[in-house]
């Protein structure tokens, strides 16, 4: 991973305000992978009382992000270009868990994967999956 980048991840998640709304956390970073965690709550879930569609793809969308951003240089990011995702099960848990990692890294567009999990009593169980196409910008100021 480049010089700096577990900082500089874990700087521009403390600036995410919708991570920070879902109360998720930073789990793991690692070159090319990332995971992130986030706990049930009646705020983040649909009329059925799962974890909304939405939230799950927001969250593996994140992994993926900071997953590319752990494989580019100073200055640079990875923004999401597009992404589909596949629901696999309802997201009935204790814990939404996504899991980022980076498929091809590329000068210009970087394709990542993202695996998303709900967890009760430690047990995982898959619900979502991602393909997503990031393009590799060079004009941020901070990332």
């Amino acid at each position: 991973m480049p010089t700096g980048r577990a900082d500089a991840i874990a700087a521009s998640f403390a600036r995410q305000g919708l991570m920070q709304t879902f109360g998720a956390s930073l789990v793991r970073v690692e070159r090319g992978e990332v995971e992130l965690a986030m706990p049930w709550s009646d705020g983040v879930t649909q009329q059925h009382g799962f974890f909304h569609g939405g939230v799950v793809g927001a969250l593996a969308d994140s992994a993926c992000g900071y997953a590319a951003l752990s494989m580019v240089g100073e200055g640079e990011a990875g923004l999401t270009a597009e992404y589909k995702i596949n629901l696999l099960s309802p997201a009935r848990g204790e814990r939404l868990i996504a899991v980022g990692r980076v498929l091809k890294p590329g000068r210009t567009l970087i394709v990542a994967q993202g695996d998303v999990f709900t967890e009760t009593a430690g047990t995982r169980k898959a619900v979502a999956t991602m393909l997503m196409t990031l393009c590799v910008v060079r004009t941020l100021d901070h990332v």
